[in-house]
């Protein structure tokens, strides 16, 4: 029989490993709105342009989409707006 304190540990690990995983979804996600948006430059395409494009099946959610192509494009307005050295 397991103690509390080993199966709080199985737990944490497992918790742990799915962060990752879900970490690693995301970050493929993001790569793959950058490719499309990138492929589509200067088009300003929206959400549901990018879901058009992307091959994932099933299709990730809109507001995600959004959420992503804000942030790539507060990426790039930063990057733009530096000084140059």
């Amino acid at each position: 029989m397991k103690t509390a304190e080993e199966i709080g540990r199985t737990i944490l690990e497992r918790l742990a490993a799915q962060a990752a995983a879900n970490r690693a979804a995301g970050d493929q996600l993001r790569a793959d709105v950058r490719a499309v948006v990138e492929k589509h430059h200067p088009k300003r395409l929206t959400a549901k342009e990018v879901i058009k494009n992307l091959t994932r099946q099933p299709p990730p959610s809109i507001r995600r989409v959004q959420e992503i192509l804000r942030d790539l494009r507060a990426e790039s307005a930063t990057f733009i707006n530096q000084p140059s050295e």
